[in-house]
């Protein structure tokens, strides 16, 4: 399927919810989703960022280098991954 046939509102509140099973994030804590041109030559043209936001913790970031129309499971568990590797 390709990417412009994805309707990003439904792939956007899917990748929250893979975010939300993966972390096992209480109903409280707030994910958002969202796309960026990141203009540098070094990056890919779009990436995504999953952000997790809580009262009593600081925020969490997860950076995946594709398209949100182009995001997997796989893709927010390997952004999770590396984000306990190399925290923002």
């Amino acid at each position: 399927m390709s990417s412009d046939s994805i309707d990003l509102s439904e792939r956007a509140a899917a990748i929250k919810f893979w975010a939300r099973q993966i972390l096992s994030l209480p109903d409280e804590e707030i994910v958002t989703v969202s796309e960026f041109n990141c203009g540098k030559p070094t990056c890919p043209n779009l990436h995504t960022v999953v952000m997790v936001m809580s009262q009593e913790k600081p925020p969490r970031k997860m950076v995946v280098n594709k398209p949100l129309a182009d995001i997997s499971e796989f893709d927010v568990l390997e952004a999770y991954s590396d984000s306990l590797r190399d925290p923002a």
